[in-house]
């Protein structure tokens, strides 16, 4: 009885193990099945998550307008849109013309906002008293509406000329290029600056040996988010601006007062891919002039 007993509770207790083994077996394996998931995931190439960005986006796009506006379309449907984007710039052509207009007011803009706004930062290291004056204008800069400032200078701008937009467009960049700037230019390593005052350097040959190479990377990240600020401040001023009939802003004034939702949606289609243009442009030449940066940063990826 006692052999039987003991046998009885050993198979007993063999049994346990072994479903406790079972057990966690099976759940390593949905742990690892679930870790490999999200490696893959995490592993997939940026334009994979952004084709999957794009597509939810349509997705979304589409219940919400067959769902919420199917008689009024106010928000039309995607497939109406691109039909509609495809035909005015391939087969009419007149958003090429506008694209021009504005797009040569942007960069006008661009070029005055960004001059304006190296101009302050460095100031600030030639002349470090002149920080405070110098971030206080850029913060007056981004704190001024564009909507109250444009009537102003329509009025004070000739008829016919495009200088509401080149103001707003640079008005849009100053801010966030002094601040990038600024930041930038105080990255550069102490030991470095040390040495050049040992050999004697003064301010000018600290900022052209040392801070500037090392502010490379942050002014570039700057004029990249200003490039299209600049492009959507010089469409705002479109709305403005007396005696011209052509460019981006004045098509979405015709597009709204008629009502026609697939136009207004395929123009700010429009502005946005030319947005988005400016940004990926100046993004790759940092990347060209700045290719240290990218490889820091792949580094410390890899650790």
């Amino acid at each position: 009885m006692t052999d039987l007993r003991q046998q009885s509770e050993q198979a007993s207790i063999e049994h346990e193990l072994g479903d406790s083994v079972g057990l966690g077996l099976e759940t390593g394996g949905k742990g690892r099945e679930r870790r490999t998931l999200l490696g893959a995931l995490h592993g997939m190439p940026p334009w994979v998550g952004a084709i999957i960005g794009i597509v939810v986006i349509l997705v979304a796009w589409q219940i919400v307008s067959v769902t919420f506006y199917p008689k009024t379309q106010s928000i039309p449907q995607p497939a109406l849109v691109g039909k509609q984007l495809f035909y005015d710039l391939f087969q009419t052509g007149v958003y090429w013309n506008a694209i021009a207009k504005t797009g040569g007011a942007a960069l006008w803009g661009y070029l005055w906002g960004n001059l304006i706004a190296l101009f302050l930062a460095f100031l600030v290291l030639v002349q470090p008293w002149f920080e405070g004056l110098s971030t206080q204008l850029a913060v007056v800069c981004s704190c001024i509406p564009l909507t109250a400032i444009a009537p102003i200078v329509t009025l004070l701008a000739p008829a016919g000329s495009r200088n509401t937009s080149i103001f707003l467009a640079a008005l849009s960049v100053i801010f966030t290029t002094v601040v990038g700037t600024i930041l930038g230019l105080r990255a550069a390593s102490e030991t470095q600056i040390d040495v050049i005052r040992a050999y004697g350097g003064g301010r000018m040959t600290q900022l052209f040996k040392v801070r500037l190479i090392a502010a490379l990377p942050s002014i570039l990240a700057a004029l990249k988010l200003a490039a299209p600020a600049a492009f959507l401040g010089a469409v705002l001023g479109e709305y403005f601006v007396l005696g011209v009939d052509s460019g981006i802003g004045i098509l979405l004034l015709a597009a709204q007062a008629t009502g026609a939702s697939v136009r207004l949606w395929a123009i700010a289609l429009i502005s946005a891919g030319v947005a988005g243009a400016a940004y990926f442009l100046i993004g790759r030449i940092g990347r060209l002039l700045t290719p240290w940066s990218a490889g820091d940063a792949r580094a410390g990826e890899g650790f």
